[in-house]
């Protein structure tokens, strides 16, 4: 094998420190120029390295060429020594951007799940993906963080599951990729897919870019630099978004999902905006202009009240007591499970059981008489006396006699008057759990 490429020692030296810092990496692979282009680069500094080993996903979207792809990429790592790990899955052949999206998220999903603590994924997108994606972008007319396009080290969110990524052949173009992989005799299979002039991606990297080249032949580099600035710029607006999160909310210790109305309404419109987008950003929201726009009328320019909702996916933003919360309506929505805990000072597990339990949503108006009170009131007044907010009163449960319908226990307002006798040192306590 010849000498390295020139590259390589420039790469890895910006990389080396961060990729010491996990106990396995992980090499996306397929039969491509590039990933095979990271491979041999991983293998060159391996010596010094955490243990690497190889994912491959066969969406079988092309038929023979899928386990062609397959087959080959499997070769190439036991070539270099690379324990590799193969996975199927099937997926109707891609017709449509959702469908590939939610490909490429079962594909990240799966690598995630095989991957080991504390480990990394290294995929090769290169610099001239990053021009497709900026470009496909601003085409999107995305914000300033989808402009900003791939970040070199970041961390996927899908489901229930999260892969922290590194793609450290960003700042080396395709060119460069094929010329090294020429000079150092580094085997690749083409993709005829990359040539379908007919998907949008593609359309950009072979209609659409060859033409830009003629006049602007280091549109790339630019197009690099450019989501570099982008960047830098995002991560100062999520520095004073932080600054402005932590101003709202340390004063009255709100918890993440929640943020200060009076205090959010001082700030510029501009400030408005960052805070909003960076705040739902953490529960994996966000909002298009139009959405903005209309929260902004409702809650901003006018002073809202506890009636008011916005919806944002399967979260509502709720009005309440001077606070903004962002809550899980879809799962809040869902039939809780009942549990006991033992507590002191309460009725018995014995009495419990024996009152014939059924536990309900809230009846419209139903009367209950909570132990602390002298005489019955109805849950909306009980709801209104002890501050209850609204998503929780949309959404209360209460355990009641399944023949007379008489209501032992309400959530947050706690048990009757009428199991006052029933109390003992080793009670129970009725729990809701969302499963």
């Amino acid at each position: 094998m010849t000498a390295k490429p020139d590259w390589y020692d420039a790469v890895f030296a910006r990389y080396q420190e961060m990729l010491n810092r996990y106990d396995h990496l992980y090499l996306a692979l397929s039969a491509g120029v590039d990933s095979n282009l990271l491979l041999h680069f991983l293998y060159t500094y391996k010596e010094t390295l955490p243990p690497i080993s190889t994912l491959h996903v066969n969406h079988n979207w092309h038929g023979d060429y899928s386990h062609l792809w397959a087959d080959f990429a499997r070769k190439r790592a036991q070539a270099y020594g690379f324990p590799h790990h193969h996975f199927e899955l099937n997926f109707p052949a891609v017709e449509n951007k959702t469908l590939e999206a939610e490909g490429r998220e079962a594909r990240y999903e799966m690598m995630a799940n095989a991957m080991v603590d504390n480990s990394l994924l290294l995929t090769a997108h290169h610099r001239s993906d990053q021009a497709e994606t900026l470009f496909h972008r601003l085409l999107r007319r995305s914000g300033l963080k989808g402009m900003g396009a791939m970040r070199d080290h970041t961390t996927l969110h899908f489901n229930h599951c999260e892969v922290e990524i590194l793609r450290p052949l960003l700042s080396i173009s395709k060119v460069t990729l094929y010329e090294t992989a020429r000079a150092h005799n580094i085997p690749w299979l083409e993709d005829y897919t990359n040539h379908d002039i007919d998907v949008t991606r593609n359309m950009i990297r072979n209609g659409i870019f060859p033409k830009v080249a003629e006049f602007f032949p280091d549109y790339e580099a630019a197009f690099y630099q450019t989501s570099l600035f982008l960047q830098e710029a995002q991560d100062l607006h999520d520095e004073i978004a932080t600054i402005d999160f932590t101003r709202l909310n340390t004063d009255l210790n709100l918890p993440n999902e929640s943020l200060c109305y009076s205090k959010l309404r001082e700030l510029s419109r501009a400030r408005i905006r960052n805070l909003i987008h960076f705040w739902l950003g953490k529960f994996g929201l966000s909002l298009n202009p139009d959405q903005f726009e209309r929260l902004y009328q409702s809650y901003i320019e006018t002073e809202t009240t506890t009636q008011s909702r916005f919806i944002i996916g399967p979260y509502t933003l709720f009005y309440f007591d001077d606070v903004l919360t962002l809550i899980d309506t879809e799962r809040l929505s869902c039939t809780p499970t009942l549990h006991w805990i033992p507590t002191s000072n309460m009725p018995s597990q014995a009495a419990w059981d024996s009152l014939n339990l059924e536990l309900v949503k809230r009846p419209n108006g139903a009367r209950f008489h909570p132990i602390y009170r002298d005489k019955s009131q109805t849950l909306k007044k009980l709801l209104q006396e002890n501050n209850i907010p609204p998503w929780v009163r949309e959404n209360l449960w209460v355990l009641r006699n399944q023949e007379t319908h008489e209501i032992y226990w309400v959530q947050s307002l706690g048990i009757a008057k009428s199991l006052a006798p029933h109390i003992t040192a080793t009670g129970a306590t009725p729990t809701l759990k969302m499963d």
